[in-house]
């Protein structure tokens, strides 16, 4: 379905009476960032060598978590540090490269392997087969990797809960009305795709409760069972109607259904032969960005013209880039991503409201801040934020907890030919803003769909990426075929925008300070949790819902409610 929205360009200025600071905040995201920090020491306090080795572990830890500029830009101040020309050209020539298309490198091959040389331990992607892993380049938006090798990292528990959750599992209850609520359904994906399979192939259309994964309105598990070659995923499910803009939601409470269209396209990004990330950006032109600054160095602004230099602002900045990877750019889930990144910055600049107990940066916006440095950039970007996967002892049982989404912060330095510079740090009310954002957003999933809708994404690609990363299917003896790319199922194209113009806002304060602010950002990257053991916790309760993933004596159904929840 079209998008009608206006897009945030990541620009904020603030003045005062006494002095005027232009402040271009081009706040979109820049994947991967606000974790570089080492330590609170300056890098040129250190001696040279101390430098280049923190520098390194910067380009590291950049590197792993998709920020392939941020990256380069290190190795190559770590090289000139301790005079290693070589290496820093190197370097500089990938930084150009990513610099000169906006963070889109068609090749960079040679990047990662210096990368990978210079950095100790060196920095580490999913491994697929024989090649050196997969990489993507500096992105500035929503933001989704392939896992590292979270098989060989995860960490097994004594968890008699998630054992019993896959007992039950096993024995499924007596209902085949797919519109009845269930608080634990389950949907054997191999039977789905088989299905799908068969309907194709009989020239039948695809049913509502397959175009809806039954009803599901997220995923709380995911089970393995070779023995029926079973991959399932389990959650709430109900009844379900279209809204006024055409999207499943559940009768019940609102949320929206999980769609087969974005299982499908989940599962071939993270497919032995996908992207094994997905993003999407949306950029200020460098041109633009630099007129407005120009034009900010000169502007007499007042509370009388405040609003009217917000318009020319928007005017200068005009239209923003549209940019998505990883997934088709009219899929479904590019439309979701998308919308869900402009209405993030609408509520971070007030131009729209969040849920209660959000506030935006106006609000939350000192003195200090309010007459901050000359030229900065706020950055707010969404990462996946689920607590802990809970894992059974034989790793066939997992469970998703806590929050899907969390929204993280940092300020950067914006240079005069509009180009930015990560601090890895983030002022208070920007921190404070990503707080509130993360802690209200089960809230504004409630009365907000396109949210809620984000959430289900994230779940399917934390399921998909863990069943590609960790070899499910192939413990299961499937080998998807109608799923993967080559297979016959197509997709429903959606218009999703390839511009968008820019919005701002401004706010009057008592104290004479004015602020007009264009914010933004989102990035996810699942590397951090399933490659990270710490993501696997202890929960003895949760085996006690695995016990009806494979139906007893119900052949030919894929999906089915678990006897007991």
């Amino acid at each position: 379905m079209p998008l009608s929205f206006k897009p945030v360009s990541g620009l904020r200025l603030r003045w005062s009476r006494l002095f005027q600071r232009a402040v271009i905040a081009a706040a979109i995201s820049v994947a991967g960032t606000a974790a570089l920090q080492a330590g609170d020491d300056q890098p040129n306090s250190l001696p040279p060598v101390l430098q280049s080795s923190k520098l390194r572990l910067e380009a590291r830890l950049a590197a792993e978590q998709g920020d392939f500029l941020h990256a380069a830009v290190a190795l190559e101040q770590a090289a000139l540090v301790v005079g290693d020309r070589e290496t820093a050209q190197k370097a500089g020539a990938g930084r150009q490269q990513l610099e000169a298309q906006g963070g889109a490198m068609a090749d960079f091959q040679s990047l990662m392997t210096l990368i990978m040389e210079q950095t100790a331990p060196p920095a580490q992607w999913i491994m697929r087969g024989d090649e050196t892993g997969t990489m993507t380049p500096y992105m500035q938006g929503v933001f989704v990797g392939a896992p590292a090798l979270a098989g060989a990292m995860a960490m097994t528990f004594d968890n008699s809960r998630l054992s019993t959750a896959a007992e039950l599992a096993r024995t499924a209850n007596s209902n085949s009305d797919v519109l009845e609520t269930s608080a634990l359904r389950l949907v054997s994906l191999p039977r789905l795709e088989a299905e799908i399979a068969r309907l194709q192939k009989s020239g039948q259309p695809i049913p509502a409760d397959a175009a809806a994964l039954a009803g599901l309105t997220e995923v709380q598990f995911l089970f393995v069972f070779p023995d029926s070659g079973d991959v399932v995923i389990g959650g709430p499910a109900g009844a379900w109607a279209q809204d006024e803009k055409g999207r499943t939601v559940s009768t019940a409470s609102g949320r929206p259904t999980l769609q087969l269209d974005d299982l499908v396209t989940l599962s071939r990004t993270f497919a032995d032969n996908g992207r094994g990330f997905f993003m999407c950006t949306i950029d200020p032109k460098p041109q633009q960005v630099q007129a407005v600054q120009q034009y900010a160095s000169r502007l007499q602004l007042s509370a009388r013209n405040a609003r009217q230099e917000t318009q020319k602002l928007e005017e200068l900045l005009g239209l923003q880039n549209v940019t998505v990877a990883g997934v088709p750019a009219d899929s479904r889930v590019a439309s979701v991503i998308v919308d869900a990144d402009y209405q993030m910055k609408l509520i971070g600049i007030g131009r729209r409201d969040g849920a209660a107990g959000m506030k935006s940066y106006f609000e939350l916006a000192g003195r200090d801040e309010r007459r901050g440095a000359a030229m900065d950039a706020l950055r707010w970007w969404m990462t996946v934020g689920y607590d802990a996967i809970r894992v059974a002892p034989d790793r066939r049982a997992f469970e998703f907890t806590g929050r899907s989404v969390r929204c993280q912060s940092e300020n950067q330095l914006v240079k005069v030919d509009g180009s930015r510079e990560a601090t890895g740090k983030a002022d208070s009310a920007n921190a404070e803003f990503a707080r509130l954002f993360t802690e209200h957003l089960p809230q504004l999933a409630e009365k907000d769909v396109v949210f809620a809708d984000l959430q289900n994404i994230f779940d399917l690609a934390l399921a998909s990426a863990m069943i590609n990363t960790m070899d499910l299917d192939r413990q299961a003896g499937w080998q998807p075929a109608v799923f993967t790319t080559a297979g016959g199922f197509e997709t429903q194209p959606v218009e999703v925008p390839r511009e968008l113009m820019t919005a701002a806002a401004s706010r009057v304060y008592r104290d004479g300070s004015i602020v007009v602010q264009v914010a933004g950002g989102i990035k996810v990257d699942l590397r951090e949790v399933i490659s990270n053991p710490q993501s696997f916790t202890t929960a003895p309760e949760v085996s006690s819902q695995a016990r009806n993933a494979s139906p007893v004596g119900q052949t030919g159904r894929w999906w089915w409610d678990a006897a007991v929840r």
